[in-house]
């Protein structure tokens, strides 16, 4: 009975991993599309544009902002994709390097390019959050017959 509930707690456990990445895409989502709304009515400096953020990291405006949004990125390394991950950091790299209305289409484009990996990772949950709760339920009933 123990090998059956640690297997399907396992199953549970990346069942919800996996949908997790599809809540922190929307959280960027969010932030980009809030930022963009900042830049429009509020003329200051990034760190400023992105205080208040979902993951409640602070942005300093006495150090480069690239480097920091990197470092906020990283704290999510096991919950994002490598690509995910890839296209945040080239958002950062093309952030403040020109006119406000670049800048926003700039972010318009990421915000579209992120619903894209967010449709994916939906596509991708529904797919496998099954497979991940009923396989390891399905092995873990297998040792339990094999331990009998």
């Amino acid at each position: 009975m123990i090998v059956v509930t640690a297997a399907l707690l396992i199953g549970v456990y990346f069942s919800l991993r996996l949908s997790e990445r599809t809540k922190l895409l929307s959280s960027f989502i969010s932030l980009l599309e809030e930022v963009s709304l900042r830049m429009t009515y509020i003329s200051s400096d990034l760190a400023s544009l992105f205080k208040d953020n979902f993951a409640g990291f602070e942005f300093s405006p006495n150090q480069p902002f690239v480097p920091q949004f990197s470092m906020m990125i990283k704290q999510y390394k096991g919950t994002l994709s490598a690509d995910d991950i890839a296209l945040l950091n080239d958002f950062s790299k093309g952030l403040g390097t020109s006119d406000t209305a670049s800048q926003l289409r700039h972010i318009q484009l990421y915000v579209k390019l992120l619903q894209e990996q967010l449709n994916k990772a939906r596509d991708e949950v529904e797919r496998k959050s099954k497979l991940y709760r009923i396989l390891p339920l399905s092995a873990g009933i297998a040792v339990a017959v094999l331990l009998i």
